[in-house]
């Protein structure tokens, strides 16, 4: 799934370019678009997951009003974590690649939680939805 967002003023840092830790922000401006395909986001409790890692490597400098896409897709389900891998690009240049482990997490319980049978098949579903495209 890929999302396009205008690098804003306020995501400059003092060198002109867009600042390292902002990255993370638009992979999770990506993750919010395509949780909500898969559960349809109501509250912040539809989220139903914690991070527990994220990475990313810096390919190329990114300034005040390029446009970029992040394209996310699910490289991996277990029995309660998952991962995602991004690339962020501006036109057809490779910008930045990250990835991130999220851990599916019971706001209730305050504790993990095994992904169901529906929830692996919704997954299923918007990747194979974006392999149409």
């Amino acid at each position: 799934m890929k999302v396009s967002l205008e690098v804003p003023y306020r995501d400059i840092d003092a060198m002109g370019h867009l600042n390292n830790a902002v990255y993370f922000s638009y992979c999770e401006f990506a993750r919010q678009k395509y949780w909500d395909r898969v559960v349809g986001l109501k509250s912040f409790r539809d989220i139903g997951f914690i991070m527990a890692n994220s990475s990313i490597d810096y390919r190329r400098p990114v300034y005040m009003g390029d446009v970029l896409e992040v394209d996310i897709r699910c490289t991996r389900i277990g029995n309660a974590s998952f991962d995602f891998a991004y690339r962020i690009t501006r036109g057809d240049e490779l910008v930045a690649e990250a990835r991130s482990t999220q851990v599916l997490w019971d706001w209730d319980l305050g504790a993990k939680r095994a992904f169901s049978d529906e929830l692996r098949e919704q997954i299923a579903r918007v990747e194979s939805a974006q392999r149409e495209l």
